[in-house]
């Protein structure tokens, strides 16, 4: 019987070669066919009309990349096919457990005050039976080895070397997502070279190392993630969107623990477990992605609780909450036009959010290395450009979102 293949052209890395048989099988499941129907940057696709792109290709990329890097001689050398492909397969399936607008669905977190990643969710839809992935991976790997696989995902495998693969500050995550995302949205800040930085990486002392002559290319791999960040991810309009998601899903939350007798009960009975603070299970999970739960809000459009009805309508209609100038505006004559409207409901409608300062570079997480004359050293020793930057103190920013341009003014 011929071997399953798969060749997958891809804008940004080319013709990308699915060689496994067990990668095809899990690419062509349900549980994996839905990321075509999660999207990458939530809201930034709200700025950038072309940044549409799902969390479907970004998983075949960093599935690439991965393989690249087990290319090189350290890893050939150091881990077997076996242990290989389960890196691989932790690469394709890292983002499996993304809700309905990637990132911005856990922000239900902060309503329900649950503690549930996406990570958790990859987890469950690996091991649990009832998914065609578990059973496909179970027809390869023992339940030690499956258990392995969610490690690296997560970030925790014993093996450090295997999990900085995925989860680390110079991974085969993020440097799919800087090229993919700059692709897309049209800016040029986040160009990578990746080949230059897999082909030099070596492993040594249970770290993956590279040479001097890579340190510019990975200057610029954290100067453009830092840029991207400022002018992308964290763009006003797309903080706008999930606040709005954020608010709307609190309204829903507090209709439902005060007992409201919703009209259209089948979004509900669906968001059941999250509104009670719980995981859902794999089948529910399965059920959500970015198109079923915009039908499900729109079902509830007919609602009486203008609150809610008013949220829903600025997330589809792309009003969401919008950045207040507080040097061109008083704050406290915003929030009172918000009360004569809303009476005690106003602050649905006006949000603090607290701005992090972005780091070029988290000294407090895994260090990348670099091999000087003077021996192994972290980048931070080595780079005046990260030393320089990290050494400013900088802290968060207190920036206020309300509805709409005149804010309820009229």
């Amino acid at each position: 019987m011929m071997k399953l293949s798969l060749t997958i052209r891809d804008s940004v890395h080319g013709d990308i070669d699915i060689k496994e048989e067990i990668a095809v099988k899990l690419i062509n499941t349900p549980e994996f066919q839905r990321l075509r129907r999660i999207s990458q940057l939530a809201g930034g696709q709200f700025v950038f009309p072309s940044a549409s792109h799902t969390r479907f290709s970004h998983c075949i990329g960093v599935y690439h990349l991965v393989s690249e890097m087990l290319e090189t001689p350290s890893f050939q050398e150091m881990y077997s096919k076996h242990e290989q492909l389960l890196v691989k397969l932790a690469g394709l399936l890292h983002d499996i457990g993304h809700g309905p607008f990637s990132h911005t669905f856990e922000r239900i977190n902060k309503v329900t005050n649950a503690n549930i990643s996406h990570e958790n969710y990859s987890t469950l839809l690996i091991k649990s039976s009832t998914t065609n992935i578990n059973k496909i991976l179970t027809k390869e790997f023992s339940d030690s080895e499956i258990d392995e696989l969610c490690q690296i995902i997560e970030g925790k495998h014993p093996d450090s070397v295997l999990s900085s693969l995925v989860s680390s500050q110079l991974d085969a995550d993020r440097m799919d997502y800087l090229l993919r995302d700059g692709q897309t949205s049209g800016v040029d800040y986040s160009h990578v070279d990746t080949q230059w930085i897999i082909r030099h990486l070596f492993i040594k002392d249970k770290k993956i190392i590279f040479p001097l002559k890579v340190q510019y290319a990975i200057e610029s791999f954290l100067i453009g993630r830092y840029h991207m960040y400022n002018q992308i991810y964290l763009h006003p309009l797309s903080i706008g969107f999930d606040l709005t998601f954020e608010m709307m899903f609190k309204r829903l939350y507090d209709l439902y623990h005060k007992n409201y007798r919703f009209k259209n009960n089948q979004i509900i009975t669906l968001l059941k477990p999250l509104l009670n603070g719980k995981m859902m299970t794999a089948e529910q999970y399965c059920f959500l992605d970015d198109y079923t739960l915009f039908t499900g809000l729109k079902m509830l459009e007919n609602e009486n609780d203008e609150v809610l009805v008013t949220l829903i309508r600025m997330l589809i209609d792309r009003k969401f909450l919008r950045k207040i100038n507080s040097r061109e505006r008083n704050l406290e004559e915003i929030k009172n036009n918000l009360i004569k409207k809303y009476k005690n409901h106003y602050n649905y409608f006006m949000v603090e959010y607290n701005l992090k300062p972005v780091k070029l570079y988290d000294s407090n997480t895994k260090p990348i290395y670099i091999d000087t004359p003077d021996g192994v050293k972290c980048i931070m020793d080595v780079s005046e450009v990260l030393a320089f930057k990290n050494n400013k103190k900088q802290t968060a920013t207190t920036i206020w979102f309300s509805i709409g341009e005149k804010y309820v003014s009229e």
